[in-house]
């Protein structure tokens, strides 16, 4: 039971913190959108910084994959579905961003839940 209790912590904490830097990787991509600098400039810096976040979503839903194989949890399932959601909403033409942040919000949610079983069952035999 300890390994596996550890190794879902370890995947939900590594899942959690990748998705905290996503979050932040995305309010700079959305302050691209609103920047003086000419039309054909942003349009360039905004489409480039997109084609960036995809490759992190890439990169994060290999991580959350090997999580659900690893683990057989459900919430890192969910996780992948609302990271597949947000990465389909990034590379829309006209980007809602708070309906972005709002699905890595809810992920971060599913991540939490999965680690906190493990973070209750590891307090429990005082390993935490």
């Amino acid at each position: 039971m300890r390994k596996n209790e550890i190794v879902n912590y370890q995947f939900g904490e590594r899942i959690k913190s990748a998705m905290i830097i996503c979050s932040k990787m995305l309010a700079v991509v959305e302050s691209l959108g609103e920047g003086r600098a000419g039309k054909e400039r942003r349009e360039g810096e905004l489409a480039g910084a997109k084609k960036v976040l995809g490759a992190f979503f890439d990169g994060l839903s290999v991580e959350t994959g090997m999580a659900l194989r690893a683990t057989g949890m459900r919430e890192f399932g969910q996780v992948e579905e609302e990271l597949a959601q947000a990465r389909r909403r990034v590379e829309a033409e006209a980007v809602d961003f708070e309906e972005v942040q709002a699905s890595l919000g809810r992920a971060v949610s599913h991540a939490t839940t999965a680690c906190d079983r493990a973070v209750r069952a590891l307090a429990e035999e005082g390993l935490l």
